[in-house]
């Protein structure tokens, strides 16, 4: 055998044995690309911290479990209900007590719910009197929406804190906002009398209030001994 085929067939055996070297090494590359693939997709839908931070977390729900709703007292001399129309009457000297409200009346009217458990409206009417912490009011008819905690007097009313008031033909006192809206009629105008706080030696009278009148002993001078 010459020199030139034992190169020959040594080549051939060289190529063949790299081209099976190279497809044996084929799926060896093909199984690592696929689990390269597959960590980067799992890192790609694993959330980073930085976006839970931003909202990924769920959030808490931060509300305060409301406590058990305050009773109503109500005394009276009489009282009627009727189921069917939702309604309690109570009547003659009766008290209303709800929280730091008191409401004094001749007869109170309670409006429920279809269930009977939860007041809707209250309907107070002859000689309304109110008491709300430092304030005062009178009138002839007095409704108060629950759930809105909303007052609302008619028929001369009038309110008081400390020595101011103030009157008109309708007043609605928003308790929750701790606001007051006065309305006249046309006859009857809005009227309101305030004293300024006693600085300085006394009251001061300004706009809106009235001064206190002389009284007969302190008009007439005294006779000197």
């Amino acid at each position: 055998m010459s020199f030139s085929l034992l190169l020959s067939l040594a080549g051939g055996t060289w190529a063949e044995s790299n081209k099976r070297a190279a497809d044996a090494s084929k799926p060896t590359d093909n199984r690592e690309a696929d689990a390269s693939k597959q960590v980067n997709k799992r890192a790609a839908d694993t959330p980073k911290l930085g976006d839970q931070k931003k909202g990924g977390a769920p959030k808490q729900d931060n509300k305060k479990e409301a406590g058990p709703p305050k009773p109503v007292t109500i005394t009276a001399n009489r009282m009627e209900a009727n189921r069917k129309l939702h309604i309690v009457i109570y009547i003659d000297d009766v008290i209303v007590k709800k929280e730091d409200l008191t409401i004094y009346a001749q007869k109170v009217e309670f409006l429920f719910d279809e269930k009977m458990e939860k007041i809707q409206q209250m309907m107070a009417e002859g000689g309304v009197r109110i008491v709300d912490l430092d304030k005062t009011a009178t009138a002839e008819k007095a409704v108060y929406l629950n759930d809105q905690d909303i007052l609302v007097l008619t028929g001369n009313p009038k309110v008081w804190q400390g020595e101011n008031v103030i009157t008109g033909s309708k007043m609605t006192l928003l308790r929750k906002e701790d606001r007051s809206i006065v309305e006249g009629n046309g006859k009857e105008r809005i009227t309101s009398v305030f004293y300024p706080s006693k600085e300085g030696g006394g009251p001061k009278v300004g706009a809106g209030t009235l001064q206190r009148g002389k009284t007969d002993e302190e008009k007439s001078p005294k006779s000197k001994e």
